[in-house]
C-alpha cells in the first residue's frame, strides 16, 4: 500500500496493538486489503480466527481518529512583561484519542467544560491553532482543511446572523455564496425551500431574524437557521458545537430530533453537548464521554450502564445515566484535595476503557474501515470539488446584503445620512455669515478646520456603529471558505462610498453657501471632493484599527486619537508648521490633514480681496493669495499633487486594512 495516509494509520494502529492491547484482532492492513473484493461479496469477514459481521454501520463511510493529540501554548505572566519575556508552557488539550464515527449516526461529545469537546471539533474541521499529532481520516483520505471545507460543515455555538434579514433572505444570500456557480436562481430557490422545510421553518420563512432590541424569531429557530445555513451545500459531515446551548428543554429536544433525522438520512453528525437530559439521551446513536482530553467512554447509549457497572460504578435507579457518569468522570477543582482525588479517578476510568472490549471493537472497526479503501481507489477518488460561485456573483451578493442590512435599520440608515450634516447648524450659529473684512480670515480658517476635522470623525462613528456586525459575520464565512479578506474589504469600501458621497454633498452644499465661502463652482467642487475623501479615509482607518483591536471601544479611541493628532500637528490651523519642533514638522508629512488643509486653504483664499481700515492699512492682509504665500506656500502649485496624495491615502488605508487583517489573523468565533 503506497498511500502515506494508510501507512501512518497502520503504524499508529500497530502501536495500539501488541499482546496487551488486543493487536491480534486486526492484524496486517495489507493482508486485509488483498481480501478486499472477497469481503465485499460476502456478508461476513474472517479476521485471525474471528468472524466480524459486515453490518451497515461498518460498510458506511466513517471518520477515523487514531492517536490524536492536540497541544497548545499558554503564556504565563502579566501581559505587560511582553511576549518575549513571558514564559510559555504547553497544555495538552487532547491526549491520544482513538475514535470512529460512522455515517448515519448521531454522536454526542459530552463532558464538563475544558474536557476537549470543542477542541476535538476544531481539529476535525481543520480549524485548530495548536500542534496536532495523529491521524484524522475520512473515506480513506487524510482530513485537511481544504478537504473538510468541501465535505463538512461546522455549526458554531453562537448564531452570527444579520437581524434585519428575513429567514428566507438569510438562507438565499448564503446559498448564492455556497452553491456552485452553475446554479440558476430557480435552483437556488428550490434548495433554500428544501432547507426551510427540512428545518421546520416554513411558518417563519418571511419573518426577520431580529436582535436584542427588535425581537424576531425565537432562539430555537435561530439555531435551526444557523444549522440550515450549513446544510445548503449538502455536506457529508455535520459538526455542531453546543447546538442546544441557551434553549429550553422542549426546543432542545426537537432540535436534536431534527439532527437525528438528518443523520439517519445519510449524514455523519457529531455534536458537543454539556449534559443531555434523558429524552435527548435516548435520541443518540453514539455517545462519547471526554475528560481531561481523554476518552472515558464511546459507545451506544445502551452500553453505558453495563460498561460502568462492570468497572465498579453502577447507576442508581431512576437516574439519567449520562448525568451520573459525566459527574463521575469530571475533575472537581474547587479544592486541591478534591482535584487530586477526582483527577486520579478520571485517569483510572480512561485507562479502564482502553482495556475494555468496547475499545478493542473500536480499533477493529477502524481497521475494517481502512480495508475498504486501497491506494489506487484513494488516488483515483475525485474530491467533490464543485465550481465556486463567480467573483462578480459573490461581490454582488455581499454588496446587496450589506445595503439591505443598512436600509432596513432605520437608525443606521438615518445616521449614515444625517450625522455629518448635523454639525451644520452649530457651525453656522458659531461663525455666522462670512464677510471680507480682516476678521473673516480667522473665521474662514475656523470653517476650514471644521470641514477637515468633522468628516473623519463621522467616518469613525459610522464604522464603529456598523462594521463590527459585518466583521463578525465575515469571520465565520471566511472560516467556511466562502470568500477572501480582500473581497470583503472591497465590498465594504464600495458599500460605504455612496453613503459618504451623499452625506458629504448635503454637508458641503448647505455649509458652503450658508456661511459664504468662495462663490466659485470649481472651488465648491474641490471642497466637496475633499470632504468625501476625508469621510472615506476616516471610515477605512477605523476598519484598519478594528483589525488590530477587536474591542470596539478601544478601536474607536485609538482612531479618534490618530485623527486628533493629525489635525493638531499637520493642519497648521492651530499653530504654523514652521514654528513647530523639527520632529513634528517631519511627522506632519505622513498626516492626511497636511494635504487636505492645503487644498482647502488654497481653494478658499485664492482670488479673494479683503477690506482694511485706513488706520491699519500696513498691518492688513489685503489679498487671499498673500495669505496663502505666507502661511501655506506652494499650496496653489501643488493642488493637483495634494489631490493625488489624498487619493493615495484612500487606497493606502484600504491596503492597510487588508495587511492588518492578514497579519492579525481570522479568529474562530465560538
Amino acid at each position: 500500500m503506497d498511500n502515506p495516509v494508510f501507512q501512518k494509520e497502520e503504524a499508529l494502529l500497530h502501536s495500539y496493538g501488541g499482546s496487551d492491547r488486543g493487536g491480534h484482532y486486526y492484524g496486517s492492513l495489507s493482508s486485509r486489503h488483498e481480501a478486499r473484493h472477497t469481503t465485499r461479496e460476502t456478508p461476513f469477514m474472517e479476521a485471525e480466527g474471528e468472524v466480524l459481521e459486515s453490518d451497515a454501520s461498518q460498510e458506511a463511510p466513517s471518520l477515523n481518529i487514531i492517536g490524536l493529540s492536540y497541544v497548545v501554548k499558554e503564556r504565563v505572566g502579566h501581559w505587560w512583561t511582553g511576549s518575549c519575556c513571558r514564559s510559555a508552557r504547553t497544555k495538552v488539550v487532547l491526549n491520544n484519542l482513538c475514535m470512529t464515527f460512522a455515517t448515519g449516526e448521531l454522536t454526542a461529545l459530552v463532558g464538563t467544560s475544558g474536557s476537549g469537546k470543542t477542541s476535538l471539533l476544531d481539529v476535525i474541521s481543520g480549524r485548530s491553532t495548536g500542534v496536532t499529532t495523529g491521524v484524522v481520516s475520512y473515506e480513506g483520505q487524510q482530513c485537511t482543511r481544504k478537504m473538510m471545507r468541501q465535505k463538512s460543515s461546522y455549526v458554531l455555538q453562537a448564531d452570527r446572523l444579520l437581524p434585519t434579514l428575513t429567514v428566507r433572505e438569510t438562507l438565499t444570500y448564503m446559498a448564492y455564496l455556497k452553491l456552485p456557480g452553475h446554479f440558476k436562481p430557480s435552483d437556488i430557490n428550490r434548495k433554500v425551500q428544501t432547507v426551510i422545510t427540512d428545518m421546520g421553518l416554513n411558518h417563519v420563512a418571511e419573518n426577520r431574524i431580529g436582535g436584542a432590541i427588535v425581537r424576531g424569531v425565537s432562539g430555537g429557530e435561530k439555531r435551526r437557521i444557523t444549522i440550515g445555513v450549513q446544510l445548503l451545500k449538502d455536506p457529508d459531515i455535520l459538526l455542531l458545537d453546543e447546538p442546544t446551548s441557551g434553549l429550553d428543554a422542549f426546543t432542545a429536544h426537537h432540535l436534536v430530533q431534527s439532527l437525528a433525522d438528518l443523520a439517519h438520512k445519510g449524514k455523519l453528525v457529531i455534536m458537543s453537548i454539556h449534559q443531555p437530559r434523558s429524552d435527548i439521551f435516548r435520541l443518540l446513536d453514539k455517545i462519547a464521554i471526554l475528560t481531561i482530553g481523554q476518552l472515558a467512554f464511546l459507545g451506544r447509549p445502551d452500553q453505558m450502564v453495563p460498561y460502568f457497572t462492570s468497572v465498579g460504578y453502577s447507576c442508581p435507579v431512576n437516574q439519567n445515566p449520562c448525568d451520573i457518569y459525566i459527574d463521575l468522570t469530571s475533575v472537581d477543582r474547587r479544592t486541591p484535595d478534591q482535584e487530586v482525588k477526582t483527577l486520579k479517578r478520571a485517569k483510572k476510568l480512561c485507562a479502564a476503557f482502553t482495556n475494555n472490549e468496547i475499545y478493542t471493537e473500536i480499533l477493529k472497526r477502524i481497521t475494517f474501515g481502512l480495508s475498504q479503501y486501497d491506494s489506487e481507489e484513494t488516488q483515483g477518488t475525485v474530491e467533490r470539488v464543485s465550481k465556486s460561485p463567480s467573483y462578480p456573483r459573490t461581490f454582488n451578493c455581499l454588496l446587496n446584503r450589506m445595503n439591505i442590512h443598512v436600509w432596513r435599520n432605520r437608525g443606521d440608515c438615518l445616521g449614515r445620512f444625517i450625522f455629518l450634516p448635523f454639525f451644520i447648524p452649530f457651525i453656522i450659529m458659531f461663525l455666522g455669515r462670512l464677510g471680507l473684512n480682516q476678521e473673516s480670515i480667522q473665521d474662514r480658517l475656523g470653517v476650514i478646520y471644521q470641514a477637515s476635522q468633522v468628516p473623519p470623525y463621522m467616518g469613525i462613528v459610522n464604522g464603529v456603529a456598523l462594521y463590527p456586525a459585518l466583521r463578525d459575520l465575515f469571520y465565520r464565512e471566511y472560516q467556511d471558505g466562502l470568500y477572501s479578506t480582500l473581497t470583503f474589504l472591497g465590498v465594504y469600501y464600495v458599500h460605504c462610498l455612496p453613503f459618504n458621497i451623499i452625506s458629504s454633498l448635503v454637508f458641503s452644499g448647505i455649509l458652503y453657501w450658508s456661511v459664504g465661502l468662495n462663490p466659485d463652482l470649481v472651488s465648491f467642487g474641490c471642497f466637496i471632493l475633499v470632504v468625501v475623501m476625508l469621510s472615506q479615509i476616516g471610515e477605512m482607518v477605523t476598519v484598519s484599527i478594528m483589525g488590530v483591536f477587536r474591542n470596539i471601544q478601544l478601536a474607536s479611541n485609538a482612531t479618534t486619537l490618530i485623527f486628533s493628532a493629525s489635525g493638531v500637528v499637520a493642519s497648521g490651523l492651530l499653530r504654523t508648521i514652521e514654528n513647530m519642533p523639527t520632529v513634528l514638522q517631519w511627522a506632519s508629512y505622513i498626516a492626511v490633514h497636511k494635504y487636505s488643509t492645503a487644498i482647502l486653504v488654497g481653494n478658499e483664499f485664492h482670488g479673494l480681496k479683503f477690506t482694511c481700515p485706513e488706520q491699519a492699512a500696513e498691518q492688513c492682509m489685503m489679498k487671499g493669495d498673500n495669505f496663502i504665500n505666507t502661511y501655506y506656500p506652494h499650496a496653489l502649485e501643488h493642488m493637483t499633487r495634494n489631490f493625488i496624495i489624498l487619493g493615495g491615502y484612500s487606497t493606502a488605508v484600504f491596503i492597510l486594512a487588508f495587511i492588518v487583517m492578514k497579519i492579525r489573523g481570522i479568529p474562530t468565533l465560538h
